[in-house]
């Protein structure tokens, strides 16, 4: 096929960095791809820069502006997932129905993606950055399964013809029905349990077998990529020159920003859960001369809630994660985002688990079970059950025990056999090259 007659793709991710950067590789593959004429994405220009240099041309539409305040029952997900969308929902199908695509790949959570599909008759598929849709749990649909966004339900009903909410579709999730891109295996992957998670099971059970289990989706950095020059990589090198071991400590974005105000891992908040960690952070690692560590504190920590840094603490905002695992870390401490673990794990990094919401949990879990991670105290409830010596026991347990490393590699040897972003996107070639729906293709790995 011929770039000039090859498949458009369309693509709609979220604006959030652990969605963003899993899709970048899959863009970057179908940019290449022999049979691929283009890939167009449709997103706020922020998101711009990434998605050029991932090959996609990209068209601007910019988001409507958040609402100060969230409807009394309403979860701030589902508002912002399904409700806000629509004052820009014309506006961007518009967009994509002008590029003509053959096939919509998008976040799961988007629900643009989905509607752009429906609206303009072709097939899709939903990039799913999360061990499998069992993963959510129970609990995530009775915090977001409200009706009361069902006034914006029916405006997609007069808009589009169709109404998610009433295909049983949640506010927040929106799955395509031809095929699931998973980026994780099936292994390390939860199904969704009609017993311990009937209206989980309810809503998500018919999209099981659209799934296909792509293993991780990463670029191709090498372990000394230092795209960030900012970063004070010479501290790292005279450590490593040094002897000393070199420990990241990080709690992703979600904790420490989306959900920086609301429960977590326990804590009643975001912000509570990072100040308690950081400060058994200092009491277990602090001012030691055998340990570096390396803290992302995220950007809603102020000033005033900083604490006093001991000396052998290298602090930023944000890390050049990948680099630091590929490059430098001896072990992570990780609240188990589904990116950060595939990161550590194809790193061949130990990991010290101190999960908060959602798919983390499952997450944390599988890599214990793996002996790719420690968790000396209950996963479940971190913010209760974890101390200093605990932290300090369980950072001492995987620098010197190598059956952790071994466990890193043994999966990280699974999980690149499952093909990556170069399977998922010929995935979405294949399904675009389809002239009509004749079921779902994504094959269970």
């Amino acid at each position: 096929m011929s770039p000039a007659s090859g498949v458009r793709v369309a693509v709609f991710p979220i604006d959030a960095i652990g969605h963003v950067n899993p899709l970048l590789p899959i863009v970057r593959a179908l940019a290449g791809h022999p049979d691929v004429a283009q890939v167009r994405s449709f997103a706020p220009a922020s998101l711009g820069p990434a998605l050029t240099a991932a090959g996609a041309c990209h068209v601007p539409v910019e988001a409507a502006a958040p609402s100060s305040s969230v409807p009394v029952g309403v979860s701030e997900l589902a508002y912002r997932s399904f409700v806000e969308p629509l004052a820009v929902s014309e506006r961007m199908t518009a967009r994509a129905a002008e590029f003509r695509p053959d096939v919509v790949l998008y976040d799961v959570f988007c629900v643009h993606g989905l509607v752009a599909a429906r609206a303009l008759g072709v097939p899709s598929a939903s990039l799913v950055t999360f061990p499998g849709y069992g993963a959510l749990g129970e609990q995530f649909v009775l915090q977001h399964a409200s009706r009361e966004p069902a006034s914006a339900g029916r405006r997609y009903r007069a808009l589009y013809g169709w109404d998610p909410l009433e295909e049983g579709l949640l506010p927040v999730l929106f799955p395509s029905p031809d095929l699931s891109i998973v980026t994780a295996i099936e292994s390390m992957s939860r199904r969704v349990d009609a017993v311990t998670a009937p209206r989980l099971h309810a809503a998500l059970s018919r999209y099981e077998g659209t799934c296909a289990f792509v293993g991780p989706s990463v670029g191709e950095a090498g372990p000394h990529d230092r795209s960030d020059r900012s970063f004070p990589y010479d501290v790292l090198d005279a450590a490593r020159r040094a002897g000393r071991s070199i420990v990241l400590f990080s709690l992703g974005t979600v904790l420490t920003g989306f959900r920086f105000g609301s429960p977590v891992g326990g804590a009643p908040s975001g912000r509570a859960y990072l100040l308690a960690l950081l400060d058994h952070l200092i009491g277990a690692l602090g001012d030691r001369d055998d340990v570096l560590v390396v803290v992302a504190t995220g950007s809603s920590l102020t000033a005033a809630d900083e604490p006093a840094w001991p000396g052998n603490f290298v602090v930023r905002a944000f890390l050049p994660q990948r680099e630091l695992l590929n490059g430098y870390a001896d072990a992570f401490i990780t609240h188990h985002g589904t990116s950060s673990t595939a990161e550590s794990l194809l790193a061949g990094v130990p990991m010290i688990s101190v999960p908060g919401v959602g798919d983390q949990l499952p997450n944390a879990e599988i890599a214990i079970a793996g002996g790719a991670a420690v968790a000396l105290w209950d996963p479940h409830d971190v913010f209760a059950t974890v101390n200093a010596d605990l932290l300090a026991k369980a950072v001492r347990q995987v620098l010197h025990d190598p059956s952790y490393r071994t466990a890193c590699l043994t999966l990280r040897d699974r999980m690149t056999a499952a093909g990556g972003a170069r399977r998922a996107a010929g995935l979405v070639v294949s399904l675009g090259r389809r002239s009509s729906r004749s079921g779902p293709i994504g094959s269970r790995s």
